[in-house]
């Protein structure tokens, strides 16, 4: 089926930059963004590729750096 979207000038350039990058069609993305929100992957669910991430062998863990944090001196919520 077709049908029209108006998109203001900044998205078509957005637009165009990506389709170019990735080797693909405006349509191609733009059936792929729609595909994703109906699926429910619209942005409000963390891609797979975070989901399945297990860190990296050899980096610090996050929580080592809080040691060297200092408490504050008054509550900053008061």
């Amino acid at each position: 089926m077709n049908f029209n979207v108006y998109l203001d000038a900044v998205t078509v350039t957005r637009l165009n930059t990506l389709a170019r990058q990735r080797g693909t069609t405006r349509n191609a993305l733009i059936r792929e963004a729609v595909a994703q929100l109906l699926d429910g992957n619209g942005g409000q669910a963390w891609p797979e590729t975070v989901r399945t991430f297990v860190g990296l062998p050899d980096a610090p863990r996050f929580e080592a750096s809080r040691r060297k944090l200092r408490a504050p001196r008054k509550d900053p919520l008061r």
